[in-house]
């Protein structure tokens, strides 16, 4: 299922993908409220390519009419920290969403290696403080999501992969977490973030780490259309359920939504309509703080530009999102 998406940072340090994506508001700390909810993305580059006269964070911002708040970037266990990436964010005035992944991501779903279990046995303790010496050390706001969509089944770490339990997950997040305590990592906020419930996907709730350990609720949710073993899923099939799920499990963590997008579908008009739908589940949610966009053309093409009608409903909802 989503599983190639994971690669797309790598494809895109190669000039294999182009990206578009801004900002311009002044940051805050990740945990304060906002009055207005706020959208993000995920963009295969942000840095500016040589002979290009726009940043990718500049053209996102004219292409979608408002600036982001939060810009999503894809690291494994294995790199460094991706400071130039986070410093061009944080220029912009958004916030970085990273998200740490404990695999090989050319290694497919199995790999051992990589269990729950080794992870909350202490096996990768080295990497963990490796992360958190160096996000404390940047410094500035970062919200951390660690080991994403844990109820499907297209991850090492995902619960049922490899003998992996969702005792074991929440075992693997508290060892991270008390590692990243250990290191004073005060700019650090963490994003727990199920799959929302549907094909491929189980309950989620047995995995939650606890309100002491989490900072936001994020969820994840993609309309892959027909075909392919998938069928066509309109935004009120996705998230409600799973948010509602969300809420019930914390009664004052702010939510994200930190992946979504939908395809095309079969007239020019069905993925602006999605994209309106999807808008005002994030209007009517509370405690739903922002909703990040997938900007890129991959296994479908996922931008919300990728037909004038979704591109117009797209800036329409933002600038109606931002007036409430």
């Amino acid at each position: 299922m989503p599983l190639p998406r994971r690669n797309i940072l790598r494809l895109a340090a190669l000039g294999g993908l182009a990206a578009v994506a801004a900002c311009t508001s002044t940051p805050e700390q990740p945990t304060s409220p906002t009055s207005q909810r706020q959208w993000g993305a995920f963009i295969p580059e942000v840095l500016p390519r040589e002979g290009v006269a726009s940043t990718p964070i500049a053209r996102l911002t004219e292409l979608a009419g408002r600036a982001p708040r939060y810009l999503h970037r894809f690291v494994s266990f294995g790199d460094s920290l991706p400071t130039a990436d986070l410093d061009a964010i944080a220029a912009s005035g958004a916030v970085p969403l990273l998200s740490l992944e404990p695999w090989d991501p050319g290694g497919g779903t199995v790999q051992p290696l990589f269990s729950l279990a080794r992870i909350a046995s202490g096996v990768f303790d080295g990497e963990l403080r490796k992360w958190a010496s160096s996000l404390t050390s940047w410094g500035k706001p970062v919200l951390l999501r660690f080991a994403q969509e844990m109820n499907g089944t297209w991850y090492p770490w995902s619960i049922g992969v490899s003998g992996n339990t969702a005792e074991q997950y929440r075992a693997a997040w508290l060892r991270m977490h008390s590692i990243f305590d250990d290191a004073h990592a005060d700019n650090v906020r963490f994003v727990w973030a199920p799959n929302v419930l549907t094909a491929g996907t189980t309950d989620f709730t047995s995995a939650f780490p606890g309100h002491d350990h989490v900072d936001y609720l994020g969820l994840d949710g993609y309309n892959w259309g027909d075909g392919s073993g998938h069928r066509w899923q309109w935004p009120e099939e996705l998230f409600p359920d799973s948010l509602s799920t969300l809420a019930r499990l914390d009664s004052d963590r702010p939510i994200l939504i930190t992946e979504a997008a939908s395809t095309d579908g079969t007239t020019p008009d069905a993925k602006a309509d999605w994209i309106r739908r999807f808008f005002g589940i994030v209007e009517a949610t509370d405690r739903l703080e922002a909703a990040l966009w997938f900007q890129v053309d991959k296994e479908r093409d996922w931008r919300f530009n990728s037909t004038p009608q979704s591109l117009n409903a797209f800036r329409e909802a933002i600038a109606k999102l931002q007036r409430t």
